[in-house]
């Protein structure tokens, strides 16, 4: 068996320091915005290059709050990518304002300028591009159109820790970004958690009144905000696994780059980078026209794989009343063929040449 997310093994013997820690916050009693959270805020903050770290309770938190903290209100329109997870158009309804969905560039799955600008009106006020699966969108593109409109520029880098951009970390690329914490990421916790990051003191600030009731002494509420903070027992964790997060991309690193060199790309096609950027592979997906009958054969042959985002933003139930007129093709054909294939920092060569013959074999029937 090859399962998908192969992270366990990384993890695995940092646990007993990772309950150590947790156990020393059980210990002194404090559980909420305690010194846990405040050295990790500050940990992660040094790690991006950014000036400021906001922990939330989970990464949907983190957009909807950056979002309102950026000034995003009522009846402004944020352009969001139409392939990405639910949340991200979500928080843009929750802050309260509109998606307006754009097409993704073919190749790289992201967001672009050229794809951003069919969506803008006058009632834009925020992009908010995503670097899908751990792939940094050009940024330095959507800064420079984001500067000529007068738009707020967010990141949603809720599956980005460890990739870079031009030298750059992704979340230090906009005016402000957000992360997840969710098990499953890159820097994954033991729990759900969140975080906004920013180089903005007073952004930051009213990230940090929105977390807290709108407060910052529970006595003076300023503003209607939420009841969203990191906990102490997942900052612990978290600043346990902190320090590994760069080795562990260049494993994922490694591992993409075994698969090209052992022919995947011969049978499907890969994951492209973004010019300038670094891939962290979160998930390694490959694109495949005949999808489902691939994963079909690989779940036969005792390897994970799962297709992502199958029903793009535009077509989701819950959010047809802002689906655009015309047809978003990239993102469509994208969410019909791709499919994420086993990828983790314990993954070996031994396993990925498994995955690649398992590949061509099913394809070859």
């Amino acid at each position: 068996m090859v399962q998908l997310f192969n992270s366990r093994a990384a993890i695995e013997p940092l646990l007993a320091e990772v309950a150590a820690r947790q156990r020393a916050v059980l210990e002194g009693g404090r559980y909420i915005l305690g010194p846990e959270v405040e050295a990790f805020e500050s940990e992660f903050a040094a790690y991006l290059g950014v000036a400021e770290c906001v922990g939330v309770a989970n990464g949907t938190d983190a957009l909807t709050i950056a979002l309102r903290a950026l000034g995003i209100e009522r009846g402004d329109e944020v352009v969001v990518p139409a392939l990405t997870f639910y949340a991200t158009a979500e928080a843009v309804v929750n802050a309260g304002a509109n998606p307006v969905f754009c097409d993704v560039d073919p190749e790289t799955l992201c967001m672009t300028a050229d794809s951003a600008s069919a969506a803008i009106t006058e009632r834009t006020a925020a992009l908010l591009p995503v670097h899908l699966f751990g792939n940094p969108a050009p940024m330095g593109e959507l800064t420079d159109l984001a500067g000529r409109h007068g738009l707020a520029l967010l990141e949603d880098a809720a599956q980005a820790a460890g990739a870079r951009l031009d030298g750059r970390m992704a979340g230090s690329l906009g005016d402000a970004a957000t992360f997840s914490f969710f098990p499953s990421k890159n820097l994954g916790g033991f729990g759900d958690g969140g975080a906004v990051v920013t180089d903005d003191p007073e952004l930051a600030a009213q990230a940090r009144r929105l977390r807290f009731h709108g407060s910052e002494d529970k006595s003076i509420h300023t503003e209607v905000g939420y009841n969203s903070r990191l906990d102490e027992l997942q900052a612990a964790g978290l600043r346990v696994l902190l320090p590994y997060l760069n080795d562990w991309t260049a494993a994922r690193r490694q591992a993409a780059e075994a698969y090209g060199r052992l022919g995947l790309g011969e049978v499907v096609g890969l994951p492209r980078e973004t010019p300038g950027a670094a891939h962290c592979y979160h998930l390694y997906a490959v694109s495949a026209p005949d999808r489902d009958s691939l994963r079909n054969a690989l779940a036969e042959a005792g390897i994970g794989s799962r297709p992502y985002y199958t029903t793009p933003l535009h077509r989701q139930p819950a959010l047809t009343a802002f689906a655009p007129a015309s047809p978003l093709p990239a993102a469509e054909q994208a969410a019909e063929q791709n499919l994420a294939l086993p990828m983790g920092p314990g993954l070996g060569e031994a396993e990925i040449a498994t995955v690649v013959s398992a590949v061509g074999d099913a394809l070859a029937r």
